[in-house]
């Protein structure tokens, strides 16, 4: 009788154990992924190659830049500052999406906007960044994340990344935005 319970019991502690394993296991990118660092509107954020500070954001239902480029739609514009931290190899905002629940969206590059910019090291450069949006998410909050990719064009692996989580029904919105033209941020 003492046999059985004994294994009864082993065999429940086995089971156990092997649920906790399953549970405190990270996934299998957490190898790769990436270092975020949160902020806020109006302050600096710095990871190991990118310094930013969103100075505003807004919604609008148009948006041009200074060459005469402009489109209609449901739009997101980030006005920022940003400079590479280390060096200027591979120092391209080439990292630039907002998600919104489970759907992700990448600044446009139509216009003239900041994505895809080369930074300079120390040195900040300013512009907007702009997201073509659907009108049903207006209401619903969303976390802006920038980066400067390795290797790898768009995708940040193993090292930091800018988080700016935003409540999008708090933001003003805007009948038309010219977005800023890109150059030497005026601190």
């Amino acid at each position: 009788m003492k046999k059985h319970v004994l294994v009864w019991l082993l065999t429940a502690a086995l089971l156990a154990g092997a649920w906790v394993v399953s549970k405190v296991t990270l996934p299998d990118d957490a190898a790769t992924a990436a270092f975020p660092r949160t902020t806020q509107i109006g302050e600096e954020a710095a990871v190991r190659n990118l310094v930013v500070t969103v100075t505003d954001v807004r919604l609008a239902d148009r948006v041009e830049d200074a060459d005469g480029w402009s489109a209609d739609g449901t739009w997101l514009v980030v006005d920022l500052e940003a400079a590479s931290a280390v060096t200027q190899d591979l120092s391209t905002l080439s990292l630039a999406q907002l998600t919104i629940g489970d759907r992700t969206f990448s600044a446009t590059d139509r216009g003239t906007t900041f994505a895809q910019q080369r930074l300079v090291t120390g040195v900040p450069r300013a512009g907007s960044l702009a997201f073509e949006l659907p009108d049903d998410v207006t209401d619903d909050r969303a976390t802006l994340r920038l980066g400067v990719a390795g290797a790898g064009i768009g995708e940040v692996l193993l090292d930091g990344v800018v988080d700016l989580p935003l409540d999008l029904a708090d933001l003003p919105v805007e009948a038309a935005i010219l977005l800023d033209e890109n150059g030497w941020a005026r601190r």
